[in-house]
């Protein structure tokens, strides 16, 4: 998916402190098959904040697991997505 970091006037209006906004998502892709929206605001990857796309590759390539965990906020809740690594 592509995804950009969070201008201060974006995220209040999401209702976050820090994240990535998902711009696109790609069809057929495990983040697609786990339910990732555009929209969609990535705060936390396997527990750990995020405020930069580049932090979401990096967590999900270290992850010895072949599920990420994603929590997302969307439409001002918080979303878990399990996303599988192929």
């Amino acid at each position: 998916f592509e995804g950009e970091t969070l201008s201060p006037q974006l995220a209040e209006f999401f209702g976050v402190t820090e994240g990535v906004l998902v711009r696109t998502v790609n069809s057929k892709t495990p983040a697609e098959k786990a339910g990732l929206k555009a929209g969609d605001v990535v705060v936390k990857v396997n527990g750990t904040p995020v405020s930069e796309p580049r932090e979401i590759s990096g967590l999900a390539r270290t992850s010895r697991r072949k599920t990420v965990s994603f929590t997302v906020v969307r439409d001002k809740k918080e979303v878990a997505l399990d996303v599988e690594l192929p």
